[in-house]
C-alpha cells in the first residue's frame, strides 16, 4: 500500500528537485517570452499611437505576465515533471533509490507537494496579481493617452492637430520649416458665445499650469477675431472683425479627455473570501487544482507509456486529459458551487481532479522506479 508523508526524504529531493524545478522555470520563461512576443506588436501599436516610449511598452508588457503565468503553470509542470522523472529513471537513479529502501510513493508525494505549492501560487496569482494587472493595464493606457493629449496641447506637433475641449475647437498648425514660426498658429472656434459664433487666430500662444493641479491655461496673444450671429437664418449675416492683444482659456484634463473609471470591474476585483460569489471561488479552486493534477498526470503518463510506441503519445494524451478533465470537472463544480459549502466544494474538487491519477498510480506505481527499457 502506498505510504505518503508530508515531506519527501532528501534523496528524492536531490534526484528530482533541482532538475524538475529548473525545467519548470525554463519552460515558464519560454512560454512567457512567446506570449509576450505575441502581445508586443499590439501593445507597441497602442503605445506609439499615444506617443509612448520603450519604457511605456515594457510597462504594458509587465501587466501581461500574471495572465500568461496563469495559463502556463499547469502545462509547464506537466512537461517538466515528465522529462525530469524520465531522465532520472532512465539513468537508473530511481532504481538506486528503490534499492536503498525509498518507496515509489515518495516520488508521488514530492510531485504532489510541488504541485500543491504551484496550485497555491496559481490561486494567489488568479485572485490577486491578475486582477491588479488588468486594472493597472487599463489605468496605464488611460494615463498614456492623457499624457499624449496634454503634450499635443502644450508642445504642438509636426502636423496640423485638432482638439476639442468642452465646446471649443482648437486647431494648431505645425511650425514653419524656416524657423520663423516656432510654435505655429492656433485657430480657435467657439460655436455659441452669448448668441455669437467666434473664430480667432493667434500668432503667439502658450500653455501654462496654474494651481490647482491638473488645471491648464492657454494664453493667446495677437489675435484676429471674427464674430457672427448664432444661429442665423439670414442669407448673408453680418460679420464683425477685430483684433485683440490677449485672451485666455482655462481647462482641466477631464474637459479634454474623460477621467478613467477607477471602479474595478468584475475581472479586476481582488480576491475576497468572505464576499466573493461561490462561482468565482469555484473557478479559482479548479484553476489551482490543475497544477497538482498536471504533476500526477505526468507520472501516470510515464507509467502508462511503457517502452513501446505508447511512450510517444503518452505526454500529448496526458495534456489532453488535463484540459478535457479540467473542462468537465469545472462544469460540474460550478453547478454545485451554490449548493455545497466551501469545505465540501474543495473536497469534491480534489476528488475530481486528483483522485483519478492517484488511483492509477496506486495500482501501477511500482513501475515508476524501473527504467522503461528494463520492463517487458
Amino acid at each position: 500500500m502506498m505510504r505518503l508523508s508530508l515531506f519527501p526524504r532528501l534523496p528524492v529531493l536531490r534526484v528530482l528537485g533541482k532538475p524538475l524545478i529548473l525545467r519548470l522555470l525554463l519552460l515558464l520563461l519560454v512560454i512567457e517570452a512567446i506570449f509576450l512576443a505575441e502581445s508586443f506588436t499590439t501593445l507597441m501599436e497602442h503605445a506609439l499611437r499615444y506617443g509612448g516610449s520603450a519604457a511605456d511598452i515594457l510597462r504594458l508588457l509587465s501587466f501581461k505576465g500574471p495572465e500568461i503565468l496563469d495559463l502556463a503553470l499547469a502545462i509547464g509542470l506537466l512537461i517538466a515533471t515528465y522529462f525530469a522523472t524520465q531522465d532520472a529513471r532512465n539513468r537508473g537513479e530511481l532504481v538506486i533509490l528503490a534499492t536503498a529502501g525509498i518507496h515509489w510513493g515518495r516520488i508521488v508525494t514530492f510531485v504532489l507537494v510541488l504541485g500543491t505549492a504551484g496550485g497555491l501560487l496559481s490561486f494567489l496569482n488568479a485572485g490577486m496579481l491578475l486582477p491588479m494587472a488588468k486594472f493597472g493595464e487599463r489605468i496605464a493606457l488611460a494615463d498614456l493617452q492623457k499624457t499624449y493629449v496634454l503634450t499635443r496641447i502644450e508642445e504642438g506637433a509636426k502636423e496640423t492637430t485638432l482638439q476639442t475641449i468642452r465646446d471649443t475647437t482648437f486647431i494648431a498648425t505645425p511650425p514653419r520649416p524656416d524657423g520663423t514660426d516656432p510654435r505655429g498658429q492656433l485657430f480657435v472656434f467657439q460655436p455659441d458665445v452669448r448668441g455669437l459664433w467666434r473664430a480667432a487666430l493667434s500668432q503667439s500662444w502658450q500653455v501654462s499650469d496654474p494651481a490647482p493641479a491638473d488645471t491648464h491655461k492657454i494664453t493667446l496673444k495677437h489675435l484676429t477675431v471674427l464674430e457672427g450671429p448664432y444661429p442665423s437664418d439670414a442669407p448673408a449675416p453680418a460679420l464683425t472683425r477685430f483684433a485683440t492683444e490677449n485672451a485666455s482659456f482655462a481647462f482641466v484634463m477631464s474637459d479634454a479627455l474623460p477621467s478613467p473609471d477607477t471602479t474595478r470591474s468584475a475581472a479586476e476585483r481582488l480576491l475576497d473570501l468572505n464576499r466573493d460569489a461561490p462561482a468565482r471561488l469555484a473557478n479559482l479552486i479548479t484553476r489551482a487544482l490543475m497544477v497538482p493534477m498536471a504533476g500526477l498526470l505526468a507520472l501516470a503518463a510515464l507509467v502508462a507509456g511503457g517502452s513501446g510506441p505508447r511512450r510517444h503519445v503518452a505526454l500529448p494524451l496526458a495534456a489532453l486529459l488535463l484540459m478535457s478533465g479540467d473542462v468537465a470537472s469545472r462544469a460540474l463544480i460550478t453547478q454545485w458551487a451554490d449548493v455545497l459549502s466551501s469545505p465540501a466544494l474543495i473536497s469534491v474538487a480534489c476528488m475530481l481532479y486528483l483522485a483519478p491519477p492517484l488511483a492509477y498510480l496506486i495500482l501501477r506505481g511500482e513501475a515508476l522506479m524501473m527504467p522503461a527499457k528494463a520492463r517487458v
